[in-house]
């Protein structure tokens, strides 16, 4: 009998672990204030793809990129997280990842970057981009 209790215990410590590591996702666009906030994230969300808009508010792409991933946002927000960094207010994040041009949208998972999109995409070619990254999720 102790076996089986052992078992038990066995199968309810993977269990909990599981479920720990399966993180909830957030329900909103997660705007960033630090690298310290940023690597969290990272480091919270290692198994979900992560999909970052690096912008400023001077940019008049990032303007009309704005919009787009917040319908984005709205579409996938069960698939994947979304994030925005401000690279003026977040530059060492910039420099980490190389950022010069804006918008930039990168996609990390497992914190290395997959993807990267420089420029503001329409609504239908990075709607493709996140179903592609969907599928090879699944």
């Amino acid at each position: 009998m102790q076996n089986v209790d052992d078992n038990l215990e066995m199968l309810r410590i993977k269990k909990a672990e599981a479920l720990l590591k399966h993180q909830k996702m957030p329900e909103t666009i997660v705007e960033i204030q630090s690298s310290e906030e940023f690597h969290k994230l990272l480091k919270n969300y290692t198994d979900k793809t992560i999909i970052i808009d690096c912008w400023a508010v001077w940019c008049g792409p990032c303007m009309f990129f704005a919009p787009i991933f917040k319908k984005l946002h709205g579409e996938f927000q069960k698939d994947f997280v979304f994030v925005k960094v401000n690279v003026d207010e977040n530059n060492a994040i910039a420099r980490e990842y190389g950022i010069t041009g804006i918008p930039t949208t990168l996609f990390i998972k497992n914190k290395e970057v997959i993807n990267q999109v420089v420029g503001a995409m329409n609504y239908e070619g990075m709607k493709q981009v996140l179903i592609k990254l969907k599928q090879s999720d699944s």
